[in-house]
């Protein structure tokens, strides 16, 4: 299964690319910058990021109202956790 995060502007529903390799190191080293702390800050590029060569550009993505950012900020940094977390078989 392959983890995107969506968000709904107006009848228009937005789907992101998987979390992935490369979403996995934006979060991290924005994870160890002193000067960024919390899920919200640390995963605003790498949502950005997994909108590229969507259908949501940057100024779709960088209008959204604060609530839905959040949403996807965390959700982003829940798969972040889930994937340090996860264990090869």
């Amino acid at each position: 299964m392959q983890n995107t995060i969506n968000f709904t502007v107006g009848d228009t529903k937005y789907v992101s690319n998987p979390f992935d390799f490369e979403t996995m190191c934006i979060i991290n080293d924005a994870h160890n910058d002193d000067t960024k702390s919390g899920p919200l800050s640390i995963c605003r590029e790498a949502v950005t990021y997994m909108f590229n060569k969507t259908e949501a550009t940057e100024d779709i993505i960088d209008n959204l109202p604060p609530q839905i950012h959040a949403k996807l900020c965390l959700d982003v940094w829940k798969m972040y956790i889930e994937a340090l977390s996860s264990k090869k078989e």
